[in-house]
């Protein structure tokens, strides 16, 4: 249930400090003041309908009870990528009160399910089923969750660009869009387009680690050679893991790791990056075709296949010459991430 919620029916946090290793927000367990002993499948249900009305009061419920009301965050899986508030965001873009009931299912040996287990088990019940980073996705892209916040005129070496900053709801780092020419003009191509996430040592300090200072570089002479074109600039430090992580990751990569296995090492995925945001920063600026410069396949089939309002007409390619401490970086994204990067 939503905090709203929990404040009408007097509703409290069970413990004073959650450290459980999710931090769910377990709340007063209730029946509803009309169970017998409330736990009967049918009371209980009966008190999560009443959990979920508008109408009921504080005085509608008995204390302690059979049913664990969860509080989830405003915002929902935008704040926080949990179970709690995917139960919310659901009902909620279904058009119904932002309330829902969720539960574990438990395998043969009675221990949690995984996620293939899960899998098979709604191939077999012909059921529905998503996951917490596809629903935080589809947000982040059909939801506007931007708004240009300032916007000022850019002179550079390469020429005159603009550049805008954007506020995001639910985040407090600012994304940025670097463009120039008139990006609504339909004659000739697609306005070229770079979705650069930040990288603290390569843009700012030309670290040799990595290659993301050149391409940096790169994009926005290209864009400046046809006089048109965006660079969006996200906040998302070591592909989303943030700067300290990713100089944890430095550090065993230096005892031998390469970029993946230290993200699986630190407890990471090897790329967290998601390009909703920067996808809305697009449609803001009036894009509906673009040419993407990347030599990921993965981020252009990811804006062609996902439902995005926003065709990615060509992928552009745009490839630094290698040197000799991020050859073997270069190396695991050609073998691991598929970036179409020439072998040495």
């Amino acid at each position: 249930i939503l905090p709203s919620t929990s404040e009408r029916l007097g509703l409290r946090p069970i413990v004073e400090s959650n450290n459980a290793p999710l931090r769910t927000a377990f709340l007063t367990p209730v029946d509803h003041a009309g169970s017998k002993t409330g736990i009967t499948a049918a009371e209980r249900a009966e008190t999560i309908r009443r959990l979920a009305s508008d109408t009921t009061t504080a005085d509608d419920f008995v204390r302690p009870g059979h049913v664990y009301p969860l509080l989830a965050m405003e915002g929902g899986v935008l704040r926080r990528a949990g179970h709690t508030e995917a139960a919310v965001d659901l009902p909620r873009m279904a058009g119904l009160k932002p309330a829902g009931v969720l539960t574990e299912i438990l395998d043969d040996t009675g221990d949690r399910a995984t996620r293939d287990k899960l899998m098979r088990i709604a191939a077999e019940h012909n059921l529905e089923i998503i996951s917490i980073e596809e629903l935080i996705a589809h947000r982040r892209v059909n939801e506007k969750l931007v708004s240009r916040t300032a916007q000022a005129k850019l002179p550079t070496r390469l020429g005159q660009f603009d550049i805008a900053a954007y506020g995001v709801q639910f985040e407090s780092q600012e994304p940025l869009a670097i463009f120039m020419g008139d990006l609504l003009d339909r004659h000739g191509p697609a306005p070229l387009v770079r979705m650069h996430s930040s990288c603290f040592t390569g843009d700012l300090i030309h670290s040799l680690r990595c290659d993301c200072g050149d391409q940096l570089q790169m994009a926005l002479q290209m864009i400046a050679d046809e006089g048109r074109g965006v660079l969006v600039y996200l906040p998302q430090e070591g592909r989303g893991i943030g700067l300290a992580q990713k100089i944890r990751a430095y550090e065993l990569q230096e005892q031998g790791m390469d970029t993946v296995e230290a993200n699986h090492a630190l407890g990471f995925k090897a790329d967290l990056r998601d390009y909703g945001v920067g996808i809305q920063i697009l449609k803001d600026l009036g894009l509906t075709e673009i040419r993407l410069l990347t030599n990921n396949p993965k981020k252009t089939e990811a804006f062609n296949l996902r439902g995005f309002d926003l065709k990615v007409v060509d992928q552009v390619p745009i490839v630094s010459l290698s040197n000799p401490h991020n050859a073997a970086y270069l190396a695991t994204k050609r073998e691991k991430l598929g970036h179409q990067l020439p072998a040495e």
